[in-house]
Protein backbone atom coordinates (compact mmCIF):
# COMPACT_ATOMS: atom_id res chain seq x y z
CA UNK A 1 0.00 0.00 0.00
CA UNK A 2 2.64 2.55 0.94
CA UNK A 3 5.54 3.63 -1.21
CA UNK A 4 8.83 2.69 0.41
CA UNK A 5 12.10 4.39 -0.50
CA UNK A 6 14.98 3.33 1.71
CA UNK A 7 17.40 5.75 0.05
CA UNK A 8 15.65 8.78 1.51
CA UNK A 9 16.69 10.29 4.86
CA UNK A 10 14.97 9.29 8.07
CA UNK A 11 12.41 11.55 9.64
CA UNK A 12 14.13 13.83 12.15
CA UNK A 13 12.33 12.12 15.06
CA UNK A 14 13.71 8.70 14.13
CA UNK A 15 17.18 10.22 13.76
CA UNK A 16 16.85 11.85 17.19
CA UNK A 17 15.76 8.61 18.86
CA UNK A 18 18.66 6.73 17.25
CA UNK A 19 21.02 9.38 18.67
CA UNK A 20 19.45 8.94 22.11
CA UNK A 21 19.87 5.16 22.00
CA UNK A 22 23.48 5.50 20.88
CA UNK A 23 24.12 7.95 23.73
CA UNK A 24 22.33 5.67 26.19
CA UNK A 25 24.53 2.75 25.20
CA UNK A 26 27.74 4.79 25.34
CA UNK A 27 26.88 6.32 28.72
CA UNK A 28 25.58 3.10 30.22
CA UNK A 29 22.20 4.63 31.11
CA UNK A 30 20.04 1.93 32.70
CA UNK A 31 16.70 3.74 32.59
CA UNK A 32 15.27 6.09 29.98
CA UNK A 33 13.07 8.73 31.57
CA UNK A 34 11.67 11.52 29.36
CA UNK A 35 10.50 14.64 31.19
CA UNK A 36 9.32 18.17 30.57
CA UNK A 37 8.25 21.02 32.87
CA UNK A 38 6.00 24.07 32.98
CA UNK A 39 5.06 26.74 35.52
CA UNK A 40 1.25 27.13 35.38
CA UNK A 41 1.18 30.90 35.91
CA UNK A 42 -1.98 31.44 33.84
CA UNK A 43 -3.52 30.26 30.57
CA UNK A 44 -0.80 28.23 28.91
CA UNK A 45 -0.02 29.44 25.40
CA UNK A 46 0.44 27.43 22.23
CA UNK A 47 4.22 27.78 22.44
CA UNK A 48 4.35 25.41 25.41
CA UNK A 49 2.80 22.69 23.28
CA UNK A 50 6.02 22.35 21.32
CA UNK A 51 7.86 21.03 24.36
CA UNK A 52 5.10 18.75 25.60
CA UNK A 53 4.50 17.24 22.13
CA UNK A 54 8.20 16.90 21.33
CA UNK A 55 8.90 14.98 24.54
CA UNK A 56 5.83 12.79 24.12
CA UNK A 57 6.84 12.01 20.51
CA UNK A 58 10.32 11.06 21.72
CA UNK A 59 8.95 8.74 24.41
CA UNK A 60 6.60 6.99 21.99
CA UNK A 61 9.15 6.57 19.21
CA UNK A 62 11.66 5.33 21.80
CA UNK A 63 9.10 2.70 22.75
CA UNK A 64 8.69 1.79 19.08
CA UNK A 65 12.45 1.50 18.46
CA UNK A 66 13.10 -0.43 21.68
CA UNK A 67 10.37 -2.91 20.72
CA UNK A 68 12.03 -3.50 17.36
CA UNK A 69 15.48 -3.80 18.98
CA UNK A 70 14.07 -6.27 21.52
CA UNK A 71 15.35 -4.49 24.61
CA UNK A 72 12.72 -5.50 27.19
CA UNK A 73 14.54 -4.05 30.22
CA UNK A 74 14.77 -0.55 28.77
CA UNK A 75 11.26 -0.82 27.39
CA UNK A 76 9.82 -1.88 30.75
CA UNK A 77 11.49 0.99 32.61
CA UNK A 78 10.79 3.72 30.03
CA UNK A 79 9.10 6.65 31.79
CA UNK A 80 7.35 9.70 30.37
CA UNK A 81 6.46 12.49 32.82
CA UNK A 82 5.38 16.12 32.89
CA UNK A 83 6.12 18.28 35.93
CA UNK A 84 4.10 21.33 36.90
CA UNK A 85 6.29 23.72 38.89
CA UNK A 86 3.44 24.83 41.10
CA UNK A 87 5.65 26.04 43.97
CA UNK A 88 6.90 28.96 41.91
CA UNK A 89 5.63 32.35 43.11
CA UNK A 90 3.04 34.44 41.33
CA UNK A 91 5.36 37.16 40.03
CA UNK A 92 3.07 38.78 37.46
CA UNK A 93 -0.68 39.01 37.10
CA UNK A 94 -2.34 37.80 33.89
CA UNK A 95 -4.15 40.72 32.28
CA UNK A 96 -7.45 38.83 32.16
CA UNK A 97 -7.63 38.53 35.97
CA UNK A 98 -8.87 41.22 38.35
CA UNK A 99 -6.05 42.86 40.30
CA UNK A 100 -8.33 43.42 43.29
CA UNK A 101 -8.79 39.66 43.62
CA UNK A 102 -5.13 38.69 43.36
CA UNK A 103 -2.94 41.59 44.49
CA UNK A 104 -2.75 40.14 48.03
CA UNK A 105 -1.54 36.82 46.62
CA UNK A 106 1.42 38.19 44.66
CA UNK A 107 4.55 36.35 45.80
CA UNK A 108 2.74 33.30 47.13
CA UNK A 109 3.39 29.82 45.70
CA UNK A 110 0.97 29.19 42.85
CA UNK A 111 -0.42 26.07 44.51
CA UNK A 112 -1.45 28.11 47.58
CA UNK A 113 -3.42 30.73 45.65
CA UNK A 114 -7.19 30.29 45.19
CA UNK A 115 -8.42 29.11 41.81
CA UNK A 116 -10.30 31.77 39.84
CA UNK A 117 -14.05 31.63 39.39
CA UNK A 118 -15.01 30.05 36.07
CA UNK A 119 -16.66 33.27 34.91
CA UNK A 120 -13.47 35.26 35.58
CA UNK A 121 -10.74 32.83 34.50
CA UNK A 122 -10.00 34.23 31.04
CA UNK A 123 -10.86 30.95 29.29
CA UNK A 124 -13.52 30.79 26.58
CA UNK A 125 -15.90 28.36 28.28
CA UNK A 126 -18.32 28.23 25.35
CA UNK A 127 -16.28 25.59 23.57
CA UNK A 128 -15.34 23.25 26.41
CA UNK A 129 -17.13 20.08 27.45
CA UNK A 130 -19.20 19.78 30.61
CA UNK A 131 -16.64 17.32 31.97
CA UNK A 132 -13.77 19.75 31.35
CA UNK A 133 -15.75 22.55 32.96
CA UNK A 134 -16.40 20.36 36.02
CA UNK A 135 -12.72 19.46 36.09
CA UNK A 136 -11.74 23.13 36.19
CA UNK A 137 -14.38 23.93 38.80
CA UNK A 138 -12.95 21.19 41.03
CA UNK A 139 -9.38 22.59 40.88
CA UNK A 140 -8.01 23.04 44.38
CA UNK A 141 -5.82 26.04 43.58
CA UNK A 142 -4.63 28.51 40.94
CA UNK A 143 -1.82 26.31 39.63
CA UNK A 144 -4.02 23.24 39.32
CA UNK A 145 -6.73 25.24 37.53
CA UNK A 146 -4.49 26.45 34.70
CA UNK A 147 -2.50 23.22 34.64
CA UNK A 148 -5.73 21.29 34.07
CA UNK A 149 -6.64 23.65 31.24
CA UNK A 150 -3.29 22.82 29.62
CA UNK A 151 -3.66 19.10 30.32
CA UNK A 152 -7.02 19.13 28.54
CA UNK A 153 -5.28 20.67 25.52
CA UNK A 154 -2.38 18.26 25.26
CA UNK A 155 -4.48 15.19 26.05
CA UNK A 156 -6.62 16.12 23.02
CA UNK A 157 -3.42 16.05 20.97
CA UNK A 158 -2.65 12.52 22.12
CA UNK A 159 -0.01 13.24 24.78
CA UNK A 160 -0.03 10.74 27.63
CA UNK A 161 2.61 11.88 30.13
CA UNK A 162 2.22 11.04 33.81
CA UNK A 163 1.56 14.31 35.67
CA UNK A 164 3.79 15.26 38.61
CA UNK A 165 3.17 18.22 40.93
CA UNK A 166 6.34 19.83 42.22
CA UNK A 167 4.87 20.77 45.60
CA UNK A 168 4.03 17.11 46.24
CA UNK A 169 7.66 16.13 45.58
CA UNK A 170 8.82 18.69 48.14
CA UNK A 171 6.14 17.88 50.72
CA UNK A 172 6.83 14.14 50.44
CA UNK A 173 10.45 14.65 51.49
CA UNK A 174 11.82 13.27 48.21
CA UNK A 175 13.67 16.55 47.59
CA UNK A 176 15.12 16.80 51.11
CA UNK A 177 18.54 15.30 50.39
CA UNK A 178 18.97 17.54 47.34
CA UNK A 179 18.05 20.55 49.49
CA UNK A 180 20.62 19.53 52.11
CA UNK A 181 23.26 18.91 49.46
CA UNK A 182 22.60 22.30 47.88
CA UNK A 183 22.72 24.22 51.16
CA UNK A 184 25.94 22.43 52.13
CA UNK A 185 27.68 23.35 48.87
CA UNK A 186 27.21 27.10 48.52
CA UNK A 187 30.90 27.55 47.69
CA UNK A 188 30.57 25.22 44.71
CA UNK A 189 27.59 27.21 43.47
CA UNK A 190 29.60 30.42 43.73
CA UNK A 191 32.25 28.86 41.49
CA UNK A 192 29.65 27.56 39.01
CA UNK A 193 27.84 30.90 38.73
CA UNK A 194 31.12 32.69 38.11
CA UNK A 195 32.50 30.21 35.57
CA UNK A 196 29.27 29.54 33.66
CA UNK A 197 27.45 32.88 33.81
CA UNK A 198 30.21 35.26 34.92
CA UNK A 199 28.02 36.25 37.84
CA UNK A 200 29.22 37.01 41.36
CA UNK A 201 26.73 35.80 43.93
CA UNK A 202 26.06 38.17 46.85
CA UNK A 203 27.25 37.46 50.37
CA UNK A 204 25.03 35.20 52.48
CA UNK A 205 23.44 33.71 49.34
CA UNK A 206 21.75 30.34 49.54
CA UNK A 207 19.96 28.48 46.71
CA UNK A 208 16.69 28.21 48.60
CA UNK A 209 13.54 30.20 49.36
CA UNK A 210 11.23 29.40 52.25
CA UNK A 211 7.50 29.94 52.37
CA UNK A 212 7.09 32.63 55.00
CA UNK A 213 5.13 31.04 57.88
CA UNK A 214 3.67 34.47 58.69
CA UNK A 215 2.32 35.74 55.32
CA UNK A 216 2.60 32.63 53.13
CA UNK A 217 4.80 34.24 50.47
CA UNK A 218 7.81 32.62 48.86
CA UNK A 219 8.85 35.22 46.31
CA UNK A 220 9.75 37.77 49.00
CA UNK A 221 11.90 35.60 51.28
CA UNK A 222 15.69 35.53 51.44
CA UNK A 223 17.69 32.80 53.18
CA UNK A 224 20.77 34.25 54.90
CA UNK A 225 22.19 31.30 56.84
CA UNK A 226 22.12 27.52 57.26
CA UNK A 227 23.18 25.64 60.40
CA UNK A 228 22.71 22.11 59.09
CA UNK A 229 19.18 21.81 60.47
CA UNK A 230 17.44 25.12 59.88
CA UNK A 231 17.80 28.11 57.61
CA UNK A 232 17.66 31.70 58.77
CA UNK A 233 15.46 33.89 56.60
CA UNK A 234 13.80 37.27 56.23
CA UNK A 235 10.59 38.08 54.40
CA UNK A 236 11.64 41.30 52.70
CA UNK A 237 9.04 44.05 52.54
CA UNK A 238 10.51 45.62 49.39
CA UNK A 239 12.80 42.89 48.07
CA UNK A 240 10.99 42.56 44.71
CA UNK A 241 8.90 44.98 42.66
CA UNK A 242 5.95 42.64 42.16
CA UNK A 243 5.19 41.67 45.77
CA UNK A 244 5.46 43.01 49.32
CA UNK A 245 6.79 40.90 52.12
CA UNK A 246 5.74 41.15 55.76
CA UNK A 247 9.16 41.76 57.33
CA UNK A 248 9.02 38.57 59.38
CA UNK A 249 12.40 37.03 60.36
CA UNK A 250 13.17 33.67 61.81
CA UNK A 251 14.54 30.16 61.44
CA UNK A 252 12.81 27.16 59.90
CA UNK A 253 13.56 23.68 58.60
CA UNK A 254 13.95 23.79 54.82
CA UNK A 255 12.53 20.28 54.42
CA UNK A 256 9.15 18.66 53.76
CA UNK A 257 7.66 21.46 51.70
CA UNK A 258 8.66 24.50 53.77
CA UNK A 259 10.24 26.02 50.68
CA UNK A 260 11.92 25.24 47.38
CA UNK A 261 15.24 25.45 45.65
CA UNK A 262 15.87 28.40 43.36
CA UNK A 263 15.00 27.64 39.73
CA UNK A 264 18.50 27.03 38.34
CA UNK A 265 19.14 24.52 41.14
CA UNK A 266 15.57 23.22 41.29
CA UNK A 267 15.71 22.00 37.68
CA UNK A 268 18.64 19.55 38.08
CA UNK A 269 17.30 18.62 41.52
CA UNK A 270 14.13 17.40 39.82
CA UNK A 271 16.30 15.43 37.38
CA UNK A 272 18.03 13.74 40.30
CA UNK A 273 14.88 13.04 42.29
CA UNK A 274 12.90 11.65 39.37
CA UNK A 275 15.77 9.94 37.56
CA UNK A 276 15.32 12.02 34.41
CA UNK A 277 17.63 11.04 31.56
CA UNK A 278 16.11 12.98 28.64
CA UNK A 279 14.86 16.56 28.80
CA UNK A 280 15.15 19.35 26.29
CA UNK A 281 14.33 23.03 26.61
CA UNK A 282 13.51 26.06 24.52
CA UNK A 283 16.31 28.18 23.12
CA UNK A 284 15.86 30.80 25.87
CA UNK A 285 17.13 28.19 28.35
CA UNK A 286 19.87 26.78 26.13
CA UNK A 287 21.77 29.96 25.26
CA UNK A 288 25.40 30.15 26.39
CA UNK A 289 25.61 30.67 30.13
CA UNK A 290 21.87 30.08 30.52
CA UNK A 291 19.92 27.83 32.83
CA UNK A 292 20.73 24.65 30.89
CA UNK A 293 24.48 25.26 31.08
CA UNK A 294 24.06 26.03 34.78
CA UNK A 295 22.03 22.88 35.37
CA UNK A 296 24.61 20.70 33.65
CA UNK A 297 27.43 22.20 35.72
CA UNK A 298 25.43 21.55 38.90
CA UNK A 299 24.91 17.94 37.81
CA UNK A 300 28.65 17.47 37.39
CA UNK A 301 30.00 19.42 40.34
CA UNK A 302 27.34 19.21 43.05
CA UNK A 303 24.85 16.40 42.48
CA UNK A 304 27.25 13.91 40.83
CA UNK A 305 24.49 13.19 38.33
CA UNK A 306 24.68 12.01 34.70
CA UNK A 307 23.65 14.92 32.48
CA UNK A 308 20.32 14.23 30.77
CA UNK A 309 20.23 14.14 26.98
CA UNK A 310 19.42 17.62 25.74
CA UNK A 311 16.99 18.52 22.93
CA UNK A 312 17.30 22.29 22.39
CA UNK A 313 14.17 23.24 20.48
CA UNK A 314 12.94 26.39 18.80
CA UNK A 315 9.81 28.34 19.65
CA UNK A 316 6.46 28.37 17.98
CA UNK A 317 5.53 31.97 17.24
CA UNK A 318 2.21 33.67 16.54
CA UNK A 319 2.59 36.39 13.89
CA UNK A 320 6.31 36.40 14.58
CA UNK A 321 5.93 37.05 18.31
CA UNK A 322 6.95 34.86 21.23
CA UNK A 323 4.04 34.01 23.49
CA UNK A 324 3.64 34.55 27.22
CA UNK A 325 1.26 32.78 29.61
CA UNK A 326 1.16 35.45 32.29
CA UNK A 327 0.87 38.35 29.83
CA UNK A 328 -1.83 36.61 27.81
CA UNK A 329 0.10 37.10 24.57
CA UNK A 330 -0.58 34.58 21.82
CA UNK A 331 -3.16 31.91 21.14
CA UNK A 332 -3.80 29.70 24.17
CA UNK A 333 -3.09 25.99 23.93
CA UNK A 334 -6.80 25.27 24.35
CA UNK A 335 -7.70 27.63 21.49
CA UNK A 336 -5.06 25.99 19.32
CA UNK A 337 -6.64 22.56 19.70
CA UNK A 338 -9.94 23.89 18.33
CA UNK A 339 -8.38 24.99 15.01
CA UNK A 340 -8.07 21.54 13.44
CA UNK A 341 -8.40 17.82 14.18
CA UNK A 342 -5.85 16.44 16.61
CA UNK A 343 -3.97 14.51 13.91
CA UNK A 344 -3.54 17.64 11.82
CA UNK A 345 -2.39 19.61 14.87
CA UNK A 346 0.20 16.94 15.69
CA UNK A 347 1.38 17.01 12.08
CA UNK A 348 2.23 20.72 12.40
CA UNK A 349 4.87 19.86 15.02
CA UNK A 350 6.09 16.71 13.27
CA UNK A 351 6.58 18.40 9.92
CA UNK A 352 9.16 20.86 11.29
CA UNK A 353 12.52 19.85 12.74
CA UNK A 354 12.65 20.76 16.42
CA UNK A 355 15.51 23.20 15.69
CA UNK A 356 13.34 25.19 13.26
CA UNK A 357 10.96 27.98 14.25
CA UNK A 358 7.26 27.37 13.63
CA UNK A 359 5.67 30.72 12.78
CA UNK A 360 1.96 30.04 12.78
CA UNK A 361 -0.67 32.72 12.19
CA UNK A 362 -4.27 31.48 11.90
CA UNK A 363 -5.26 34.84 10.38
CA UNK A 364 -3.49 33.91 7.16
CA UNK A 365 -3.65 30.83 4.94
CA UNK A 366 -1.62 28.89 7.53
CA UNK A 367 -4.55 26.58 8.35
CA UNK A 368 -5.46 25.68 4.73
CA UNK A 369 -1.73 25.26 4.00
CA UNK A 370 -1.37 22.88 6.93
CA UNK A 371 -4.29 20.75 5.73
CA UNK A 372 -2.73 20.67 2.24
CA UNK A 373 0.60 19.43 3.65
CA UNK A 374 -1.16 16.83 5.80
CA UNK A 375 -3.16 15.58 2.80
CA UNK A 376 -0.03 15.36 0.65
CA UNK A 377 1.71 13.36 3.38
CA UNK A 378 -1.27 10.98 3.51
CA UNK A 379 -1.20 10.44 -0.26
CA UNK A 380 2.54 9.74 -0.17
CA UNK A 381 2.09 7.21 2.61
CA UNK A 382 -0.80 5.54 0.77
CA UNK A 383 1.28 5.36 -2.40
CA UNK A 384 -1.07 7.65 -4.31
CA UNK A 385 1.76 10.00 -5.28
CA UNK A 386 5.55 10.04 -5.17
CA UNK A 387 7.25 12.23 -2.62
CA UNK A 388 9.42 12.62 0.46
CA UNK A 389 8.99 9.62 2.75
CA UNK A 390 9.72 11.86 5.73
CA UNK A 391 6.33 13.43 5.05
CA UNK A 392 4.77 9.98 5.00
CA UNK A 393 6.42 9.17 8.33
CA UNK A 394 5.12 12.44 9.80
CA UNK A 395 1.62 11.41 8.72
CA UNK A 396 1.99 8.05 10.47
CA UNK A 397 3.33 9.60 13.67
CA UNK A 398 0.53 12.18 13.63
CA UNK A 399 -2.12 9.47 14.06
CA UNK A 400 -3.45 8.99 17.57
CA UNK A 401 -5.37 5.84 16.74
CA UNK A 402 -5.11 3.44 13.80
CA UNK A 403 -3.73 4.70 10.50
CA UNK A 404 -6.72 5.29 8.21
CA UNK A 405 -7.16 3.33 5.01
CA UNK A 406 -6.58 5.23 1.73
CA UNK A 407 -9.41 7.59 0.88
CA UNK A 408 -10.17 10.80 -0.98
CA UNK A 409 -9.44 13.99 0.98
CA UNK A 410 -11.31 17.13 -0.10
CA UNK A 411 -9.09 20.21 0.05
CA UNK A 412 -9.76 22.60 2.91
CA UNK A 413 -9.69 25.53 0.48
CA UNK A 414 -12.32 23.92 -1.76
CA UNK A 415 -14.58 23.21 1.19
CA UNK A 416 -14.19 26.80 2.37
CA UNK A 417 -15.37 28.02 -1.04
CA UNK A 418 -18.18 25.51 -1.60
CA UNK A 419 -19.72 25.99 1.83
CA UNK A 420 -20.12 29.72 1.13
CA UNK A 421 -21.79 29.18 -2.26
CA UNK A 422 -25.44 28.33 -1.46
CA UNK A 423 -25.98 26.93 -4.95
CA UNK A 424 -23.36 24.24 -4.37
CA UNK A 425 -23.76 20.93 -2.55
CA UNK A 426 -20.45 20.20 -0.82
CA UNK A 427 -20.68 16.41 -1.11
CA UNK A 428 -21.61 16.61 -4.79
CA UNK A 429 -18.77 19.03 -5.52
CA UNK A 430 -16.29 16.74 -3.73
CA UNK A 431 -17.55 13.75 -5.73
CA UNK A 432 -16.94 15.70 -8.96
CA UNK A 433 -13.31 16.31 -7.92
CA UNK A 434 -12.84 12.67 -6.89
CA UNK A 435 -14.50 11.46 -10.10
CA UNK A 436 -16.84 9.03 -8.35
CA UNK A 437 -19.28 8.82 -5.45
CA UNK A 438 -17.87 9.33 -1.96
CA UNK A 439 -17.84 6.47 0.53
CA UNK A 440 -18.96 6.79 4.17
CA UNK A 441 -15.42 7.46 5.45
CA UNK A 442 -14.86 10.25 2.94
CA UNK A 443 -18.18 11.87 3.80
CA UNK A 444 -17.42 11.69 7.54
CA UNK A 445 -13.99 13.31 7.02
CA UNK A 446 -15.61 16.12 5.01
CA UNK A 447 -18.23 16.68 7.71
CA UNK A 448 -15.51 16.83 10.34
CA UNK A 449 -13.49 19.29 8.27
CA UNK A 450 -16.49 21.52 7.67
CA UNK A 451 -16.61 22.40 11.38
CA UNK A 452 -13.00 23.62 11.17
CA UNK A 453 -13.73 25.41 7.89
CA UNK A 454 -16.59 27.31 9.53
CA UNK A 455 -14.37 28.30 12.47
CA UNK A 456 -11.65 29.56 10.14
CA UNK A 457 -14.13 31.52 8.04
CA UNK A 458 -15.82 33.08 11.06
CA UNK A 459 -12.70 34.10 12.96
CA UNK A 460 -9.52 33.97 10.91
CA UNK A 461 -9.87 33.77 7.12
CA UNK A 462 -8.40 36.70 5.13
CA UNK A 463 -10.82 38.89 3.19
CA UNK A 464 -10.14 37.20 -0.14
CA UNK A 465 -11.61 33.96 1.24
CA UNK A 466 -14.82 35.57 2.55
CA UNK A 467 -17.88 35.06 0.33
CA UNK A 468 -20.76 35.61 2.73
CA UNK A 469 -22.75 38.79 3.23
CA UNK A 470 -21.00 41.24 5.52
CA UNK A 471 -22.80 42.18 8.72
CA UNK A 472 -21.79 45.81 8.19
CA UNK A 473 -21.95 47.96 5.07
CA UNK A 474 -18.73 47.33 3.08
CA UNK A 475 -16.58 50.37 2.34
CA UNK A 476 -16.67 49.40 -1.35
CA UNK A 477 -20.41 50.15 -1.39
CA UNK A 478 -19.40 53.81 -1.72
CA UNK A 479 -18.59 52.95 -5.36
CA UNK A 480 -22.24 52.27 -6.18
CA UNK A 481 -23.77 54.62 -8.76
CA UNK A 482 -27.25 56.07 -8.44
CA UNK A 483 -28.37 53.66 -11.16
CA UNK A 484 -27.07 50.72 -9.14
CA UNK A 485 -28.77 51.95 -5.95
CA UNK A 486 -32.08 52.23 -7.82
CA UNK A 487 -31.57 48.74 -9.24
CA UNK A 488 -31.00 47.31 -5.76
CA UNK A 489 -34.18 48.96 -4.48
CA UNK A 490 -36.19 47.46 -7.33
CA UNK A 491 -34.49 44.11 -6.79
CA UNK A 492 -35.54 44.03 -3.15
CA UNK A 493 -39.14 44.73 -4.19
CA UNK A 494 -38.84 41.87 -6.69
CA UNK A 495 -37.58 39.43 -4.05
CA UNK A 496 -40.43 40.36 -1.69
CA UNK A 497 -43.06 40.02 -4.42
CA UNK A 498 -43.31 36.24 -4.18
CA UNK A 499 -41.88 33.05 -2.70
CA UNK A 500 -39.05 32.46 -5.14
CA UNK A 501 -37.18 29.34 -6.14
CA UNK A 502 -33.53 30.21 -6.75
CA UNK A 503 -33.36 29.31 -10.49
CA UNK A 504 -36.46 31.40 -11.23
CA UNK A 505 -35.13 34.36 -9.23
CA UNK A 506 -31.80 34.13 -11.04
CA UNK A 507 -33.57 34.60 -14.38
CA UNK A 508 -35.70 37.45 -12.96
CA UNK A 509 -32.57 39.27 -11.72
CA UNK A 510 -31.00 38.86 -15.15
CA UNK A 511 -34.10 40.27 -16.84
CA UNK A 512 -34.35 43.21 -14.40
CA UNK A 513 -30.71 44.15 -14.90
CA UNK A 514 -30.84 43.75 -18.66
CA UNK A 515 -33.88 46.03 -18.86
CA UNK A 516 -32.22 48.82 -16.85
CA UNK A 517 -28.51 49.36 -16.23
CA UNK A 518 -27.16 46.18 -17.86
CA UNK A 519 -26.35 42.75 -16.46
CA UNK A 520 -22.68 43.45 -15.66
CA UNK A 521 -23.47 46.57 -13.61
CA UNK A 522 -26.51 44.96 -12.02
CA UNK A 523 -24.77 41.88 -10.70
CA UNK A 524 -21.77 43.98 -9.63
CA UNK A 525 -24.12 46.13 -7.55
CA UNK A 526 -25.31 43.05 -5.62
CA UNK A 527 -21.79 41.95 -4.73
CA UNK A 528 -20.53 45.45 -3.87
CA UNK A 529 -23.52 45.98 -1.58
CA UNK A 530 -23.23 42.76 0.38
CA UNK A 531 -19.63 41.55 -0.09
CA UNK A 532 -17.66 44.66 -0.97
CA UNK A 533 -16.48 42.79 -4.08
CA UNK A 534 -17.41 42.85 -7.76
CA UNK A 535 -18.16 39.13 -8.02
CA UNK A 536 -19.38 36.29 -5.84
CA UNK A 537 -21.67 33.26 -5.59
CA UNK A 538 -24.70 32.91 -7.88
CA UNK A 539 -26.79 35.97 -7.07
CA UNK A 540 -30.20 34.36 -6.47
CA UNK A 541 -28.91 31.64 -4.12
CA UNK A 542 -26.73 34.22 -2.39
CA UNK A 543 -29.58 36.71 -1.83
CA UNK A 544 -32.07 34.10 -0.67
CA UNK A 545 -29.58 32.91 1.97
CA UNK A 546 -29.19 36.39 3.46
CA UNK A 547 -31.37 37.20 6.46
CA UNK A 548 -34.28 39.24 5.01
CA UNK A 549 -33.95 41.91 7.69
CA UNK A 550 -30.23 42.33 6.98
CA UNK A 551 -30.98 42.50 3.26
CA UNK A 552 -33.63 45.20 3.68
CA UNK A 553 -31.52 47.24 6.11
CA UNK A 554 -28.58 47.08 3.71
CA UNK A 555 -30.65 48.49 0.85
CA UNK A 556 -31.88 51.30 3.14
CA UNK A 557 -28.31 52.09 4.23
CA UNK A 558 -27.16 52.18 0.60
CA UNK A 559 -29.90 54.63 -0.33
CA UNK A 560 -28.67 56.97 2.38
CA UNK A 561 -25.16 57.06 0.94
CA UNK A 562 -24.20 60.38 -0.66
Amino acid sequence: MKNQNNEQSQHWLDQLVDEILLWQNQEGIKKLHVDDMKTPSGRVHTGALRGVLLHDFVAKVLREHLSKLKQPALLKNLANTYVFNDMDPMDSLPKYLEEKNYSQHMGKPLYQIPAPALAECGIDLSKISDQEKADLAAAKNFAEFYAKDFIHAFRKLGCSQEIIWSHELYESGRMDELIRLSLDNVDKFRKIYKEVANYDLPDHWYPFQVICPHCGKIGTTLVTDWDGKEVTFICREHGVKWAEGCGHQGKISPFAGNGKLLWKVDWPAHWSTLGVSIEGAGKDHTSAGGSRDMAEAICREVFNLPIPFNIPYEWILIRGNKMSSSKGVGTSAREFTTLFPANVGRFLFLNKHYSQVIDFDPNTTAIPDLFDSYDQAARIYWGQEAGDQRLARAFVLAQIEEIPEPHFLARFRDLALWVQYPEKNVIEEAAKVKGSALNDLEISVINERLSYVELWLSKYAPEEFQWRAKKDLPAAAQQLTQEQKTFLTELEKLIQSQNWQAPDLQQAIFDLAKASLGTKQGFAAIYLAFLGKKAGPKAAWFLLNIDPQLRQERIEAINQLK
